[in-house]
């Protein structure tokens, strides 16, 4: 075949590819604004990515950051290669990481100003510019990349005087192996943060606020989020801010009953509400601000544990 047929057709084949890649994305970004995961079984749009469609970990990762700048990008741009994937994620992580050091929101303005500086750059030069444009959110990036079945390799900067730790507890373990120190410090340290799981519950009670140890028990008892797809049969599994629930919601007569209590994440527990009482009325909650006793396993076991906007007990709407 004549090289510049095989180059047109190839040029053919990716610009396929890019506007395949783009339809993704629309998906992605369309499944997170409806949460359509939290009905489907998954505690993230990371979760159905990797868990329901066979991603990998970091091509979720960028598909995901990329679907929430794709708005300032004209399709026909991407599928031309102006802007690719790659570039996108880069710039969607950096706002991400601005935004969070800073504690505001970067403007639509300003994001779109950054979109249009990368168009036609390279990866190498799309980080440059973000170094330069973000210099105190250049640096501490932690990686995490899988190597096998059984191994996994953490990347990630350490303070000096981390590092004399570090030192100090090889000489004191007898190893030079890094990994073999940290699996010590994570064993230990989670021995401490992670109660024992009591051998029998705690005397159930019919307070209308649960006591903060057999709300610790039921999350113990779960540890993961116990919803589960009535079609599929997909149970989340998440472990991010979970919180106890009431199956049968007290404010329709429900107890304080251990058959009547399960452990939802955030997202879960609120998907749980809105079924109970309707997406209209838990909107009248959601800028309400309520102290909050649900809390991440594993924690500590004294102290209280503190979230911004649900409260206990499927939250909104339940507490009367």
């Amino acid at each position: 075949m004549d090289a510049h047929k095989f180059d047109a057709e190839f040029a053919q084949d990716v610009r396929r590819s890019n506007e395949a890649t783009h339809k993704v994305l629309v998906g992605i970004q369309a499944c997170e604004r409806a949460r359509h995961f939290v009905v489907l079984g998954f505690g993230s749009v990371y979760d159905w990515l990797i868990k329901r469609h066979k991603f990998s970990e970091s091509a979720a990762h960028r598909r995901v950051q990329a679907s929430r700048l794709l708005a300032l990008v004209p399709e026909e741009k991407f599928t031309r290669g102006d802007v690719n994937l790659t570039t996108l994620t880069q710039v969607a992580t950096s706002v991400r990481k601005e935004e969070k050091r800073t504690g505001q929101r970067m403007t639509k303005e300003a994001k779109q100003e950054l979109v249009s500086k990368i168009e036609r750059k390279t990866s190498a030069q799309t980080e440059q510019l973000l170094a330069a444009q973000f210099p105190e959110t250049s640096t501490g990036k932690d990686t995490l990349r899988s190597l096998s079945a059984d191994e996994s390799r953490l990347t990630t900067d350490l303070p000096q005087a981390t590092r004399a730790k570090l030192e100090r507890l090889k000489e004191l373990l007898g190893t030079q192996s890094s990994a073999e120190v940290l699996d010590e410090a994570f064993t230990a340290l989670l021995k401490q943060l992670e109660p024992a799981l009591a051998e029998t519950a705690p005397c159930e009670t019919a307070a209308k606020s649960l006591p903060q140890k057999l709300r610790r028990y039921i999350i113990q008892r779960a540890k993961t989020c116990e919803y589960v797809d009535p079609v599929t049969g997909q149970r989340c599994n998440s472990t991010h801010n979970l919180q106890v629930d009431h199956i049968v919601p007290k404010a329709k007569g429900g107890t304080n009953q251990l058959s009547n209590l399960r452990c939802l994440c955030r997202l879960h527990n609120l998907h749980a509400a809105e079924l109970e009482f309707g997406r209209a009325h838990m909107n009248k909650f959601r800028t309400v601000r309520e102290p909050t006793k649900s809390y991440s396993w594993p924690q500590k076991e004294k102290g209280p544990v503190s979230g911004a906007l649900y409260a206990s007990s499927r939250s909104f709407g339940r507490w009367a």
